[in-house]
């Protein structure tokens, strides 16, 4: 394996994925299971001071969470269309239709997110309702979660079945293919 600029890159864009993903899907569990529920305990006026505070603060973690996997997603992706999935023809449309889902769903997860901790009148009523968006906001990380790992392992068998090294399962054992000299 090289270790270049490129791998670097692709490095750094991985990571700043992962812990975008990481840092917004938490921040949603958070404030769905925990934050709700403790602001709910406290007198009206506290609670509205102390929610305003956390979502100064909050609207920037989810802005920068936003901007970070929209862009290292689209550059992840282009370098998947550039290795294994080029030639692999029978993988191309599962894939790309995944992606897809995944993709849109990730749309929505921004939208919500942006509504929720936003300050336009325009989506007050969804910050009434904020327990229904966060849970919705779960339900669809969880999903693009999912979608992840299944396109992830994807690409691994895509590898494995072009010949190129790759981890894949192997009767439940995680083994390392290696390239056929």
């Amino acid at each position: 394996m090289q270790y270049d600029a490129e791998f670097f890159v692709s490095l750094l864009a991985r990571w700043l994925h992962i812990l975008a993903a990481i840092t917004a899907v938490g921040g949603t569990i958070f404030a769905r299971y925990a934050l709700l529920a403790s602001l709910k305990e406290l007198p009206d006026d506290e609670r509205k001071a102390l929610h305003e505070r956390i979502r100064r603060r909050w609207s920037k973690a989810v802005m920068a969470a936003i901007g970070f996997l929209l862009l290292s997603g689209i550059y992840n992706f282009v370098i998947i269309l550039q290795g294994p999935l080029a030639d692999a023809e029978k993988f191309k449309p599962i894939y790309h239709a995944l992606f897809g889902v995944k993709f849109l769903l990730a749309l929505a997860v921004f939208f919500i997110a942006s509504a929720l901790v936003g300050r336009s009148a325009a989506f007050d009523g969804m910050r009434a309702n904020a327990r229904k968006w966060l849970t919705i906001n779960v339900v669809l990380a969880v999903l693009i979660v999912c979608i992840s790992g299944f396109l992830r392992l994807s690409r691994d068998q895509m590898k494995a079945e072009s010949g190129q090294p790759s981890v894949v399962s192997q009767r439940g054992e995680w083994v390392r293919l290696e390239a056929e000299v």
